[in-house]
């Protein structure tokens, strides 16, 4: 018999990896950007959705990715600061709540999953801003998200979840971000987001 050559088995990061490589590099078709709201430029609309697409690269093994990846952008919006120079960026997003395994044992929706999916939109929010305003468009990490809970959230219920930057600088980023129940009609919890933008050589690259 032939001997068989040995083949290595495949690392599940570097497939990761390799899923978000393409998510940041392939663009967003046209028709997906044309029915988000909001005045924002379409290269800036797509930095959010890239960023929020990115985040749930691993849904495959993951029951939040595969949950958290039927976000929906609905807008993105531009505006002038009212309180300093600069701007304001506006992101929402929608999310129907349809798997049981999102439910703790209460049978109402974990705050794990809010608190995670809220830090991706925060995080998506201010990197978009930054990128709005001539940054590389590389989300930095987060430092800081305080949250609160005022209800809960039950299967089969569409979350809103409402970001508004508040400055994103070479120095630092911040956002706060609404989570609204539709079918009840109710604040389910506020998020007040503090992030450190990613250091990048002199030159880099915009996305």
């Amino acid at each position: 018999m032939t001997p068989q050559p040995q083949v290595k088995p495949s690392n599940p990061d570097d497939d990761v990896v390799s899923r978000q490589l393409a998510i940041l590099s392939n663009p967003i078709p046209d028709s997906i950007l044309a029915g988000i709201k909001g005045n924002a430029p379409s290269d800036v609309k797509e930095i959010a959705v890239k960023w929020l697409n990115f985040f749930n690269a691993p849904a495959e093994k993951c029951f939040y990715g595969l949950s958290s990846g039927r976000k929906v952008v609905t807008e993105v919006s531009l505006d002038a600061d009212p309180l300093k120079e600069g701007q304001v960026l506006t992101l929402v997003c929608e999310l129907d709540i349809a798997e049981e395994s999102l439910l703790d044992r209460h049978g109402k929706l974990a705050n794990a999953f809010i608190f995670s999916v809220l830090d991706e939109t925060v995080s998506s929010a201010v990197t978009a801003l930054g990128y709005a305003t001539g940054g590389s468009g590389i989300c930095g990490v987060s430092q800081s998200l305080n949250t609160v809970f005022y209800n809960t959230v039950d299967l089969g219920a569409r979350l809103r979840f409402v970001n508004t930057t508040l400055t994103a600088t070479p120095e630092t980023t911040a956002c706060r971000c609404e989570v609204w129940d539709l079918t009840q009609r109710r604040l389910v919890a506020t998020g007040v987001f503090i992030g450190m933008p990613s250091s990048s050589p002199r030159q880099a690259a915009r996305l």
